[in-house]
């Protein structure tokens, strides 16, 4: 969502200042309740808030598949979740979203909860995930406008876009990306994600509990998501720009 707003704009190497309207990225709290109790505020690009919750909710461990999920409603900003009887109580363990600052082994083995090593024997083409890239760029409208976005994409073996979703934060974007994979029955352990935002390891914790077995951004990998693909054995790949890529984990996952 865009918003316009008045801005100063100077060019020091043209000389040049002047007031103009122009787009800016739009932010709004979206409120998450689970089973009526609330669970968490996200700072997020009020569109595709279901999904958002959906994502969110598998990757913090509360639910394992869509069908854990008896309703979802939407007021304004508020997402309410029923989920089945047997995970109630579950949700209520989770109350706070999990930091960046998680690097040691005890913490992504507690993150990672009873998620398997992902043994995939699948194989992905590096010239797929170049052009990945390009498709990324086109879809990235409110970027575009805004340049205030994140934006996080799953794409099929073959390289070919399923869906794209923007947010103002890099989690949501990804998030929100799980979540309407989940609603529409996508194969994830076939597919592939990219990111425009760093990666650590809550981010490929999210991408190994909804099976993904790689994820590629154009911006580098934290220490922590390095640790974490090992873990979970999923193929971490960063610094995606032009015609060069870093395989940080599981390079035979990658076809040149």
């Amino acid at each position: 969502m865009l918003a316009k707003r008045k801005i100063l704009k100077v060019n020091f190497r043209k000389g040049k200042k002047a007031e103009e309207e122009d787009f800016v990225a739009v932010d709004k709290p979206t409120n998450i309740f689970v089973n009526g109790n609330y669970f968490v505020t996200l700072m997020a690009s009020p569109r595709n808030i279901r999904e958002l919750a959906i994502g969110h909710l598998l990757g913090q461990g509360v639910i394992n598949a869509l069908e854990d999920i008896e309703h979802v409603s939407i007021r304004g900003k508020n997402v309410n979740l029923r989920t089945k009887a047997e995970i109630q109580l579950e949700a209520t363990r989770f109350p706070k979203v999990i930091p960046t600052a998680c690097g040691t082994s005890e913490d992504i083995i507690g993150l990672l909860g009873k998620s398997g090593v992902l043994k995939l024997a699948v194989k992905f083409s590096a010239e797929n995930i170049l052009n990945a890239f390009k498709s990324l760029h086109s879809a990235s409208k409110v970027f575009k406008k805004s340049g205030g976005t994140h934006a996080a994409a799953l794409f099929t073996r073959g390289g070919k876009l399923k869906f794209c979703m923007e947010d103002v934060g890099r989690h949501n974007a990804v998030d929100k990306v799980i979540g309407k994979g989940l609603i529409e029955g996508v194969n994830f352990s076939s597919s592939f994600m990219i990111s425009t935002g760093r990666l650590s390891a809550d981010m490929v914790v999210k991408c190994a509990k909804a099976r993904i077995p790689l994820v590629a951004s154009r911006a580098a990998p934290l220490e922590s998501g390095i640790l974490a693909a090992e873990m979970s054995g999923l193929t971490l790949v960063g610094f995606v720009r032009g015609s060069r890529l870093n395989v940080y984990t599981r390079p035979r996952r990658v076809k040149f």
